[in-house]
């Protein structure tokens, strides 16, 4: 693996880079995004999944700074897909984890050039989701512009009450609509997914066909917001649509 770090607009991004290792020059980079309060091991299954794909590509994955809002995680990202740019030109592909696929889904939106997009397990309603996720009253606290602060297991998180309204700077339909056509999009998401509901993912699904964006949707039964079960299933459905859209494909 190769570490380097990128000059983020927050502060350094630390990026770790798993090696191509099949035959010929490297075809392209695919950029894995984490989740809210994730990281760019996710459990080991972000591990597992970029193992699976370096027959392909070079896999990158990155931690965004900190808990904040969606739109420095879009700024953040922008700052990786630069610095990449300025590494090693070439074909690149996104993949975005339920918040982390929002802001895969929000940033390549504007960048036509991004070969391709997944996501994974990743909500059409923000504030919806949130809402589901953190209760009524965390959620009725945080939208009347208190902080909420949570620690637990998963850490210590103080969620800004900016948080809210800057999902509201982004329409989905309408960014579904603006997308090129042109861009393959893969949408994973579990049957019983607990944090996002698949309704969500069959929500994006429909946009996406709606506005003539070629899309491919994998349901995969039962199954929870983490994929514990199908991880190593959904890194080789990954991995056969990657190879059917690298460039060297075409």
């Amino acid at each position: 693996m190769e570490d380097f770090v990128c000059a983020g607009p927050y502060g350094p991004l630390e990026c770790i880079i798993e090696p191509y290792r099949g035959p010929g020059p490297c075809p392209a980079t695919f950029i894995m995004c984490h989740g809210f309060r994730g990281s760019r091991e996710s459990g080991g299954r972000a591990v597992l999944v970029a193992r699976q794909l370096t027959r392909y590509c070079q896999v990158l994955r990155f931690n965004f700074t900190a808990t904040d809002l969606l739109s420095k995680w879009k700024e953040e990202l922008e700052a990786v897909l630069l610095a990449l740019e300025e590494r090693q030109p070439g074909a690149v592909f996104v993949m975005g984890r339920s918040l982390g696929g929002a802001c895969a889904f929000v940033t390549t939106a504007v960048r036509p050039e991004v070969a391709g997009l997944i996501l994974w397990a990743t909500p059409f309603d923000l504030r919806g989701t949130f809402r589901f996720v953190m209760g009524e009253e965390d959620y009725a606290r945080l939208d009347a512009g208190e902080t909420v602060h949570y620690d637990d297991e998963r850490g210590v998180c103080d969620v800004d009450p900016a948080f809210l309204p800057d999902f509201d700077r982004y329409d989905w339909p309408s960014l579904w609509q603006s997308r090129s056509r042109k861009m393959p999009v893969l949408i994973l998401h579990c049957q019983d997914d607990e944090t996002v509901l698949s309704s969500q993912a069959w929500q994006n699904f429909a946009h996406a066909r709606a506005n003539g964006v070629p899309c491919t949707f994998s349901l995969f039964p039962k199954g929870d917001h983490s994929f514990t079960e199908y991880s190593e299933t959904a890194g080789r459905l990954i991995a056969a649509w990657l190879r059917a859209h690298l460039p060297a494909a075409k």
